[in-house]
């Protein structure tokens, strides 16, 4: 084993090279990318927050292709990302989709298989009896259907949006996993 001196030198460069490259928090976004304004958007149904949605909002209009995307807390709000990375929606329209998708997986049996074999078996009967469903109604997951829009103008945007009646649907009933 090296002496701590002789080790030093490396620690030294690793945290150079981490605060140099690695930890950049800033998230400007690149030269050319249109200013972005802050946005937050509160997801109910029936009146209760839904944490756990993915929220996207699509560009109405042939000059904008930008990505925009948020996931609900637990307050049901989400804060929107440009590209998944920068904070904040370059101004537009947009229509909102909401969508959220729950994984059912079937339980563990109290005892694990001891061979190759049987856990072959298991992984079959887990595969089979996992079921997804969805959460919301399918309207508000595609863009050419749903009924809620946003304007974001030149400053920060909050809106609210209820979603309606608590929804539970098997989402591929047809899907073999």
């Amino acid at each position: 084993m090296r002496p701590l001196i002789l080790r030093l030198p490396y620690g030294i460069g690793l945290l150079l090279l981490i605060s140099t490259f690695g930890c950049n928090s800033s998230r400007v976004p690149p030269e050319g990318f249109p200013k972005l304004y802050s946005c937050s958007l509160k997801i109910t149904q029936e009146g209760e927050p839904l944490s756990g949605a993915i929220v996207t909002l699509h560009p109405q209009g042939a000059a904008l292709a930008w990505s925009v995307t948020g996931k609900t807390d637990a307050t049901g709000t989400a804060i929107v990302h440009t590209h998944g990375y920068y904070p904040g929606v370059p101004a537009g329209e947009y229509k909102v989709t909401v969508n959220k998708i729950e994984t059912v997986v079937p339980p563990m049996p109290d005892v694990l298989p001891t061979n190759t074999h049987e856990w072959e078996k298991l992984y079959d009967v887990q595969k089979a009896g996992t079921k997804d469903y969805r959460l919301v109604e399918p309207v508000y997951a595609k863009a050419d259907s749903t009924p809620l829009s946003l304007a974001i103008e030149n400053k920060t945007t909050k809106a609210s949006f209820d979603i309606g009646d608590k929804y539970r649907e098997l989402a591929n009933p047809n899907k073999r996993r």
